[in-house]
């Protein structure tokens, strides 16, 4: 029987995800792949690449950490700043015609 603490999660066989969490304060990070890559290859598939230079980065340089989240907090502004846009040309748009005299 699952652990009822446990999430499943069913990846593509070409997925590799990052499990990011807390334990006493620090963060932990694991690399979870749909298929494993054989010790010792040579061809590691970009993407087990990417998600293990990310892991390990977060890991090992707390400016990186700080900077990933800026740039996220600065992603939500700009989507706001978008969305606030798309509201006034949506409105302007949607406004009725002014009959021609």
């Amino acid at each position: 029987m699952a652990d009822p603490k446990m999430t499943n999660i069913e990846l593509d066989p070409t997925e590799v995800a990052l499990v990011i969490g807390e334990d006493q304060g620090s963060m932990t990070i694991r690399v979870v792949a749909a298929t494993e890559v054989a010790d010792g290859a040579t061809d590691v598939p970009e993407p087990h690449e990417i998600a293990i230079a990310l892991a390990m980065r977060l890991l090992k340089d707390p400016e990186f950490h700080d900077s990933v989240l800026d740039w996220y907090d600065a992603q939500d502004e700009e989507n706001e700043d978008d969305e606030d846009e798309e509201m006034e040309v949506d409105g302007k748009a949607d406004a009725p015609a002014k009959p021609k005299p």
